[in-house]
């Protein structure tokens, strides 16, 4: 399923790096903190990394792979630098779901080795316990410990002397897999290549990102759009700002503090900044470009955005599986394109499907389908998967079907009208309502559950369950709704619970949540 081979090839990433490394070794590659990693150390660092993993047995494109379990760190941009030195896939994990869930993608992914950091010591020690391997999994602590910022644990681990070459790359190898947060059972592990990840960092490079640069990234690097930023930034030799944890005065304080001309932010993140104190002070004067990705961003905060805070402000659209598909540049934009996600990018094609796989003229809502040279490879391992989201136009050019549903309008510009799968995206992370649905249906007076997603001024969207009651069973809305969210991860847990007579179902049974979603838009309206 992947993308077409570009004329022109990018640089690998690796090579990039290598690059700047040389040439400008006493530049910042990465700070985290206020404590800052050259491109000179990084290198160094990731090459003794890469040396020590080569002595463990893993080789260039082999199926072994290594892990991540940690919190944003210097030490993760190190371990991502390695992998790609010596080639090797690595697999971030997301630190906000059950060691069940972590277990599974870890299993999936064929983790070798599982590199964590000391707040999720416990919860790696869990995951590797809870994994159905092959082989014993070894776990490698990095990271600092409280009080002793310049003293990783990765560097006692590391060989002494780095890597004496890279690999020779091929651009079809697997950079990494980016499973979606939340799920439970068989994950589904997104592949993406060498060539996709360089496709990638080219195409956005063109957005005014270079040796100079700072960026600010507000989430998570084991998220596709948290990994995406250290890629750009290490790509085009700028420096990528991070927060060990984010919040939105830490953002400001980074804001004010340093020269960013672009951060890359959730809706969630984003208006959790401009409502931090002192936002208006740190960013007066000062032109930064915003990326604003990973949950739809409303039209009143898009009108906010541009109000307060200098700069251009763009709101893409896309997937893990597809990359970039559409940006919409808000502050050019003409009223009535406001709420669109824009044109499409350059190189990028979008179809928008029936239910029978059919095209649909301009304005008709209907199933976007991407085609671009960022698609993955496919599923780690699910060809039923690869399967069920393949089409193909008339030419034979293989699209992503998304599950969201748009249109485009006459003028080429898209727009996202629902999400034909269930999925909720809060806080930037993919919430999968069925996880919740079991939950709440273990409780002994639930007889039926659907849980919606409502946009939420803090998360972006927050999950709303809906459930009606067995025969002679009572039950308080709060009460059902502190026993769910005692039983979930923290990103899972329900904004709302309102006990119902009856779910809206269709004529073979399904619920119909888009009904439900319009019917209670108004008495739930914006959750905090």
């Amino acid at each position: 399923m992947s993308g077409p081979n570009l004329s022109h090839q990018p640089d690998l990433f690796v090579t990039r790096v290598l690059r700047h490394a040389a040439e400008r070794p006493d530049r910042r590659a990465v700070v985290c903190d206020g404590v800052a990693m050259t491109y000179g150390v990084l290198v160094d660092r990731a090459g003794r990394v890469a040396q020590r993993l080569q002595d463990l047995g893993f080789v260039p494109g082999g199926a072994r792979r290594v892990g991540l379990l940690a919190a944003n760190g210097l030490d993760v941009a190190v371990v991502v630098v390695a992998g790609h030195l010596l080639g090797v896939a690595v697999v971030p994990v997301p630190t906000v779901i059950t060691a069940e869930a972590q277990a599974g993608m870890l299993t999936d992914a064929n983790v070798a080795l599982l590199f964590f950091d000391p707040d999720h010591r416990e919860a790696a020690h869990a995951a590797v316990g809870l994994m159905a391997a092959a082989e014993p999994v070894t776990l490698v602590p990095i990271g600092t410990e409280a009080g002793h910022p310049d003293t990783s644990a990765l560097e006692g681990w590391s060989a002494a002397k780095p890597l004496a070459s890279p690999a020779a790359s091929d651009r079809a190898w697997t950079s990494d897999i980016i499973y979606s947060s939340g799920t439970t059972g068989v994950p589904k592990g997104i592949v993406q290549s060498y060539q996709v990840r360089a496709a990638a960092c080219a195409s956005l490079a063109r957005l005014g990102v270079g040796a100079d640069s700072h960026i600010l990234q507000t989430v998570g690097l084991y998220s596709n759009f948290g990994i995406g930023a250290l890629y750009l930034t290490l790509w085009c030799g700028g420096t990528l700002l991070i927060m060990r944890k984010f919040s939105g005065p830490a953002a400001v304080a980074t804001l004010a503090e340093w020269p960013i001309d672009m951060a890359w932010v959730a809706p969630a993140t984003l208006i959790r900044t401009i409502e931090s104190p002192g936002f208006d002070a740190a960013v007066a004067g000062r032109s930064c470009t915003k990326l604003c990705a990973g949950a739809p961003l409303g039209v009143d905060h898009k009108r906010r955005v541009l109000a307060t805070w200098p700069g251009r402000l763009l709101d893409l659209y896309g997937q893990t599986e597809t990359g970039t598909l559409s940006i919409l540049e808000a502050r050019s934009a003409t009223d009535d394109k406001l709420g669109s996600v824009g044109p499409l990018i350059p190189n990028v094609l979008v179809k928008i499907l029936d239910d029978e796989g059919r095209v649909l003229p301009p304005d008709t809502e209907g199933e976007i389908a991407g085609h671009s040279a960022t698609m993955m490879t496919g599923y780690h391992g699910r060809a039923d998967a690869d399967l069920a989201a393949a089409w193909h136009d008339d030419a034979g050019r293989p699209y992503i079907r998304t599950g969201d549903i748009g249109k485009l309008d006459a003028d080429g510009f898209l727009w996202i009208c629902d999400r034909k799968k269930d999925m909720i995206i809060s806080g930037g992370y993919n919430v999968f309502p069925a996880d919740i649905e079991r939950t709440l249906q273990g409780h002994p007076a639930v007889l039926e559950v659907a849980v919606v997603g409502f946009p939420s001024t803090r998360w972006g969207e927050s999950p709303v369950a809906f459930v009606t009651l067995r025969d002679g069973a009572s039950a308080d809305e709060e009460a059902l709704r502190e026993w769910a969210n005692g039983r979930v991860a923290k990103i899972q847990r329900v904004a709302r619970v309102r006990v119902l007579a009856g779910l809206p179902a269709g004529t073979m049974g399904k619920i119909l949540k888009r009904e439900l979603r319009t019917r209670f838009a108004e008495a739930i309206g914006t959750l905090p």
